[in-house]
């Protein structure tokens, strides 16, 4: 065998190797000896969902762009000090966090996201976000149903205070993402 014919074979070998190796990269499954192509379950997912997805990620986009503009950061231990309140609330049901995130089919890495996200548009809005005692007494009074019969007014002021907090911020976002958008100059090159 000469050596022209032995880099041929090794070449061969090497090609096939990384075909094998990076067979996700061109096919998804195999069903009964039949390919099902990694293109046509992207296109799938595309237009299943794409929109929304792609509407997402502009909107991260430019909630990180004000961030940065803003000079707002998101420490680590803000982070972990959210996983830590989320596993309580989550080990109070019985459930570890691990399992919890397979069951919506999420990672701590996903995870982590989401929370920094949401720690990024807090910190953007709650200046905004003003809440009276008004307020919370009158949410009190109409969602008095809600409580245990026994728990005192004073003892549900913060989580009250939290859960108007969290309506406003909904609302306040709403409305600041929809100007952002507006202002920005976002130029599409897919349609789904």
């Amino acid at each position: 065998m000469t050596k022209k014919n032995i880099l041929k074979v090794l070449s061969l070998i090497l090609v096939l190797g990384l075909l094998y190796l990076g067979r996700s990269l061109f096919f998804a499954a195999w069903v009964n000896s039949r390919p099902v192509f990694r293109l046509s379950l992207v296109s799938e997912l595309e237009r299943q969902g794409g929109k929304q997805v792609l509407e997402n990620l502009i909107d991260q986009t430019l909630i990180n762009q004000e961030a940065k503009k803003e000079k707002i950061t998101v420490s680590a231990d803000e982070i972990d000090q959210e996983i830590k309140s989320i596993e309580d609330v989550v080990k109070s049901q019985g459930l570890s966090l691990d399992d919890a995130l397979k069951f919506r089919n999420q990672t701590r890495d996903d995870l982590k996201k989401q929370i920094s996200l949401q720690k990024t548009i807090e910190k953007l809005l709650s200046s905004k976000i003003t809440i009276t005692d008004a307020e919370i007494t009158d949410y009190y009074t109409k969602n008095k149903s809600q409580y245990d019969k026994m728990a005192k007014f004073d003892s549900l002021k913060d989580q009250i205070k939290s859960q108007i907090f969290q309506q406003k911020l909904t609302d306040e976002y709403t409305k600041w993402v929809a100007e952002l958008r507006a202002k920005a100059k976002i130029h599409y090159f897919v349609s789904f």
